[in-house]
């Protein structure tokens, strides 16, 4: 599991910045945005799935007031990333197909799981939902794996 503080991560851009600064490791799962966003990250290694937790901060809003989607697209990426590198090996995203279904103004928890693992690409898929678990958004990709012949 990896975990952040979200708390200390989502109070403002500037603290968020610094906080993600001074621990940020480049390395898989401790790098700047997982810090910067608040992202909190748990796996269930028996339905093979990876959930990131990401908290709302108004910082990370659009004009409209909503999360902006291309920090929803981070968080979906981050979900079927972890999820491939867990349970089949490390990858590269090849490619990612968005669906943004409603705005986002709560927490939202993106699922991520593995749909073919393919000995070169890996298909994947997530699902976002908000804190009262409505649909928000839906992202397939796929994957190169790191560890192919």
């Amino acid at each position: 599991m990896t975990t952040t503080d979200p708390r200390r991560a989502a109070v403002d851009p500037v603290t968020s910045a610094r906080f993600a600064a001074d621990v940020a490791e480049p390395k898989f799962g401790q790098y700047f945005l997982i810090h910067f966003l608040g992202l909190s990250i748990d796996y269930l290694d028996d339905e093979k799935v990876c959930t990131v937790h990401l908290p709302f901060a108004q910082h990370l809003c659009n004009a409209g007031g909503g999360v902006h989607g291309g920090v929803l697209s981070t968080v979906l990426d981050i979900s079927m990333g972890h999820a491939c590198n867990r349970f089949l090996s490390a990858g590269s995203t090849i490619e990612m197909q968005m669906r943004f279904v409603r705005p986002v103004r709560s927490d939202v928890t993106a699922t991520g799981r593995i749909i073919h693992g393919g000995r070169r690409i890996v298909q994947l898929a997530s699902q976002m939902r908000d804190d009262t678990e409505r649909l928000v958004a839906t992202a397939n990709g796929s994957w190169f794996r790191h560890d192919s012949p």
